[in-house]
């Protein structure tokens, strides 16, 4: 591979799928890799629901002139051109090359393999120098990377030791997750803090499901099955626990009770799942799991518990997941992918170790300028000055420097928060519009983690699950859940010089190395991206204080009763052209009026519908007779709202 610029994407583009919101991928985004001499570095990453405001986004572009459009407005911020980019991947309309999809053969959906590559060199710059057990843990592929992804093995995971790299199928908890997010009408995050929030518990049989594996398409089927079972199997039998451990829960609604009881058991299977392929791993695939690396992504590697319990039960020698290990991850892995022959022979080597490669702030004075009537005053600011900050008011809006990738706040786009008061978590929850008993998560200084968690170890990604010792359960009660368990982010000043200074200045204020975290957005609102966004958040939320890059305070005025909700971002790049006779296009490319069901389960199977055109009243007739067929046996999979 020449040196240069190289693009890999993860988004969709089309007419229809783009005005009646079609959605085939989700978490679009884009990779710039610059590649100099045998060094790859990843130059930027753009999270498209940072651009477009629309959280996980999944708006197809409405044609390639749009895609080009929005790729050099993105190129342009960093002195590019689209002529300067050799190869782009990823995204059919755009993309110049697909070898990259043929590395791995054809067993395995290539969804999967982006996020193994995502994996393996997290935090592993020589992934083949000591040995890895990798698991893919998703929901499921997409298919247009390869038309026939549905007919391939889903979750791939891989064996690395001195005998090479051993490809083996994974089974996934990820679809279980899935269901009951669309069941429950609550995200994946929100149902794992709520499966630890109280006591409530009823035992079940998990050896029953054993028979039902979750390795391919028959996934889908079998995790509603199994969701329902569970669902049915607690509204029976449970008995609400007004346990001591979590006295608080008292609060929950009964709902929040019921749901809690199931997400454990989930929880539970979901655990003896992933130990199922690691079993596999080691008795088929020779993997000495004691000696090795444990590498994770796909979107249930955001399951800090499971995470960590994993690490406690099979003693692994330390383990990576990527802060984008969702498929806000997907662009990345598929660039990896694409190098994956040269990274793996040593002709070109790279380094992942930090989540800060997202877009910066924009220029402080322009952003400052369109919102001018919210800043009160602009001053310079040390870190002992944001400390004395936090604990005079509780509360800053803190944006420094290049955003973190993937679904969690790293202390770049962060609400950062006094831990010594459960009243701060509290007013936290308020200002973000969620649900009382959602936790903050801590920030620590990494040399003082063993002090506050049992069985610590560094975990720069907030990807690991820590039980608080005594000390932490009366210092700084505003970061446990209700379980006095925490899901920790290790600082250290060579991932983040800025916030270990900050860490610092508190300590030495309060003698506690620890602040809260939460993500800097509204409900429903991705994490801010420009300043200008943060700015309109922190006044319309009456957060006084707003530091920008650790070295300047914005005063802001309270806007509260003015607050209209989330600022507008650059929405111009996912409309339809000015222009479109949106109506006329719709009846154009789908005269037959097939609703977004039919057309979702006509563009979701490619191999399905090849020589089908729904322009066609007879193909028109046979995608919805095939749909009416596909929703009885799976009723609600294609509703994607």
């Amino acid at each position: 591979m020449i040196d240069g610029l190289y693009l890999s994407t993860f988004f969709d583009i089309g007419a229809l799928k783009n005005l009646l919101d079609i959605r085939l991928r989700h978490d679009h985004g884009a990779a710039l890799w610059e590649l100099d001499d045998g060094t790859l570095r990843l130059r930027r990453y753009w999270e498209f629901e940072r651009i477009s405001g629309i959280k996980q986004h999944s708006r197809a572009l409405y044609d390639q002139n749009q895609a080009r459009r929005l790729l050099l407005y993105l190129l342009a911020e960093e002195g590019a051109d689209l002529r300067d980019v050799v190869e782009i991947w990823g995204t059919p309309g755009i993309e110049t090359n697909t070898d990259y999809q043929r590395t791995f053969g054809g067993a395995y959906a290539f969804h999967g393999m982006a996020h193994l590559m995502t994996a393996l060199f997290c935090q592993n710059r020589a992934p083949f120098t000591e040995p890895v057990v990798a698991m893919s843990l998703d929901a499921g592929p997409d298919c247009l990377f390869e038309p026939d992804a549905y007919n391939r093995h889903y979750y791939p995971g891989c064996v690395i030791d001195d005998r090479g790299l051993r490809m083996f199928p994974c089974e996934s908890p990820g679809r279980l997750w899935s269901y009951a997010s669309k069941k429950y009408g609550l995200r994946e995050g929100t149902l794992m803090a709520l499966a630890s929030a109280c006591d409530d518990a009823t035992e079940l049989d998990l050896t029953a499901f054993d028979r039902q594996p979750l390795l391919d398409r028959s996934a889908r089927r079998a995790a509603a099955d199994i969701v329902d079972t569970i669902d049915a199997h607690v509204r029976n039998t449970l008995q609400v626990v007004r346990g001591a451990a979590t006295p608080a829960a008292a609060s929950l609604t009964s709902l929040e009770h019921h749901v809690s009881a199931v997400m454990k058991i989930i929880a539970r299977l979901s655990l003896r799942i992933v130990r199922r392929n690691l079993y596999l791993a080691e008795t088929e695939y020779g993997a000495d799991l004691a000696a090795s690396r444990m590498a994770l992504a796909g979107g249930f590697a955001l399951n800090c518990p499971t995470n960590s319990q994993l690490m406690r039960d099979f003693g692994f020698t330390g383990f990576q997941i990527p802060p984008c290990t969702s498929d806000s991850g997907i662009a990345l892995g598929t660039g990896l992918a694409a190098f994956f022959p040269h990274l793996s022979s040593g002709k070109i080597t790279t380094e992942f170790g930090s989540a800060y490669h997202g877009q910066g702030p924009g220029d402080i004075a322009a952003e400052l300028e369109l919102v001018s009537d919210l800043v009160e005053d602009v001053n310079t600011v040390s870190a002992n000055d944001v400390a004395e900050l936090l604990t005079r008011d509780g509360i800053v809006a803190w944006v420094n420097g290049s955003a973190e990738v993937g679904p969690r706040a790293l202390g770049n786009r962060s609400l950062l928060a006094d831990p010594r008061s459960l009243e701060i978590k509290d007013r936290l929850n308020h200002i973000k519009q969620r649900q009382w008993w959602r936790p903050v998560a801590p920030l620590i200084l990494d040399d003082d983690g063993h002090d506050y968690f049992r069985d610590y170890r560094h975990s720069p990604y907030m990807l690991l699950n820590f039980q608080a010792t005594a000390r932490a359960r009366a210092v700084v009660p505003g970061v446990l859940h209700l379980d006095h368990s925490a899901r920790a982010q290790s600082v250290r000043p060579s991932t983040n010089r800025d916030l270990a200074e900050l860490l610092h200045a508190f300590k030495r204020r309060t003698r506690v190395p620890i602040l809260g975290n939460t993500s800097l957005n509204d409900a429903g609102e991705p994490i801010i991206n420009r300043l200008s966004e943060a700015v309109h958040f922190a006044a319309g939320k009456g957060i006084r204080s707003l530091v920008v890059n650790a070295t300047t305070l914005i005063s802001l005025r309270d806007n509260t009763t003015h607050y209209p909700g989330p600022r507008p971002r650059q929405r111009q790049f996912f409309e339809p052209p000015a222009g479109t006779g949106a109506d006329a296009v719709i009846r154009s490319l789908n005269p037959h009026d097939l609703d977004r069901r039919e057309l979702t389960y006509f563009y979701d199977n490619p191999a399905l519908f090849a020589a089908t055109d729904v322009r066609n009243a007879n193909d028109a007739k046979h995608v919805r007779n095939c749909t009416e067929a596909y929703l009885l046996e799976n009723p609600g999979a294609l509703d994607r709202r």
